[in-house]
C-alpha cells in the first residue's frame, strides 16, 4: 500500500517523470488538493512541466525547485517558500500568493501572474519578474521591508532602497510611481 510518505519521497527525487508520476499519485488519491502536503519540505522539486492544477501547498518549502512550464492554476501557494525557484513560464492562473516566499525567484515569462497576486507576497527581493527585469520594490512587501531594516537600512531613503534592491535609483523610483498608482486603482 503505498503512503503519502512513499509520494513525498518520489516528489523529492531528482528525476523528473519520477516526480510527474508522483503528483498525478497524488492527485488520483485526492491528497494533491487536500492539504496532506502541508507544511512538507519538498525542496529542489523537480517539477518541470508538472499539472498542479487546485493543489494545495499551502506553506510547503519548495525552496530552489524547478518548476518550468508548470501548471500553478488555481495552487494555493500561501505562506509557501519558493526562494531562488526557477518559475519560468509557468501558469499562476488564479493562483494565491499570500506570504508566499519569493526571495531571489525567477519569474521570467510567467503567465497569468497578476500585479494583485504580486502584491500579496512576502518578499520578491532580488526576483527576476516575468518581463526579465530584477523586482523594482513596487509592492513595499513587508518581508522586504523586513530584510532592509534587518541590514539597517533606512527604507525611506530611495538611494539606500535603490542600492538594497541592487537596482539603478530611477527604477526604483519608477516602481515606487508604479505601486502608488496601483494602489489608487490606476492601471500599472
Amino acid at each position: 500500500m503505498i503512503t503519502l510518505m512513499d509520494l513525498v519521497r518520489k516528489l523529492r527525487s531528482t528525476d523528473n517523470k519520477r516526480v510527474l508520476q508522483a503528483v498525478e499519485e497524488l492527485r488520483v488519491r485526492g491528497w494533491l488538493s487536500d492539504g496532506s502536503l502541508k507544511n512538507i519540505p519538498i525542496c529542489n522539486a523537480q517539477m518541470q512541466d508538472a499539472d498542479l492544477l487546485g493543489a494545495n501547498l499551502v506553506n510547503v518549502d519548495l525552496h530552489q525547485g524547478q518548476f518550468e512550464h508548470a501548471e500553478l492554476c488555481q495552487v494555493d501557494l500561501t505562506g509557501a517558500k519558493l526562494t531562488r525557484a526557477n518559475l519560468r513560464d509557468a501558469n499562476f492562473s488564479q493562483a494565491k500568493l499570500t506570504d508566499t516566499d519569493l526571495f531571489k525567484a525567477d519569474l521570467q515569462n510567467a503567465r497569468n501572474l497578476t500585479d494583485e497576486q504580486l502584491a500579496q507576497a512576502k518578499r520578491l527581493w532580488g526576483a527576476i519578474m516575468p518581463d526579465g527585469k530584477t523586482y523594482d520594490g513596487r509592492y513595499n512587501l513587508g518581508g522586504d521591508l523586513a530584510f532592509a531594516k534587518w541590514g539597517r537600512v533606512d527604507t525611506n531613503d530611495p538611494q539606500a532602497m535603490a542600492e538594497f534592491l541592487r537596482i539603478p535609483l530611477e527604477t526604483y523610483v519608477r516602481g515606487q510611481e508604479m505601486g502608488l498608482g496601483m494602489a489608487i486603482g490606476e492601471p500599472a
